[in-house]
């Protein structure tokens, strides 16, 4: 604390509250605080988005990618800094599928293609989506029609309208999910 500074009080919330608002209506601020508490994770205080950005190396480590070959500006992924690829993407919820401590958060935050969250007027299946200009992405999980459960990651570049790259990914995840 600053000098002279004197807490007041204070306030928490569960990883589960956070996820709810930051994954089905994709809150921005819940994201860059989640992402400053990782930072704060490494017992930095206060922490930097250079903390939070050496957690994330790790994780990237340990789904086996190299750490060097993407850059993370910031927690909401909106920076035009956030170069991320489709393969880090599956290979993190593949990670999160095999641990169930961490998918049992997960999967409940996820919006649901036509019922919820960011993809209520969507087809129906188990997504999280997100844009930035000229870029949609959409990244997951969704079940095959031999009862699988396949993640997926799309993510266009350089679309003119936010509507194509929706109707193509919404045409991919519904080939993926067909018998």
């Amino acid at each position: 604390q600053p000098g002279g500074a004197y807490e007041v009080g204070t306030r928490t919330h569960t990883i589960d509250q956070v996820l709810m608002p930051m994954m089905k209506e994709s809150d921005n601020l819940c994201a860059e605080a989640l992402f400053y508490q990782l930072g704060a994770s490494t017992g930095a205080h206060p922490a930097t988005a250079r903390d939070a950005r050496t957690v994330v190396r790790r994780l990237v480590e340990k789904v086996g990618l190299r750490p060097s070959d993407y850059r993370i500006a910031d927690g909401s992924g909106l920076s035009l800094y956030n170069y991320v690829t489709a393969e880090l993407e599956v290979m993190l919820l593949r990670y999160a599928y095999q641990n169930t401590n961490i998918y049992m958060h997960l999967l409940p935050s996820l919006p649901v293609a036509g019922e919820d969250g960011t993809l209520r007027r969507r087809m129906r299946g188990t997504f999280t989506s997100g844009s930035v200009t000229a870029i949609s992405s959409l990244a997951g999980y969704c079940t095959a029609a031999n009862g699988h459960v396949l993640c997926f990651a799309i993510i266009n570049q350089g679309i003119r309208r936010g509507s194509e790259g929706r109707a193509f990914q919404d045409r991919v995840c519904e080939a993926l999910c067909r018998p």
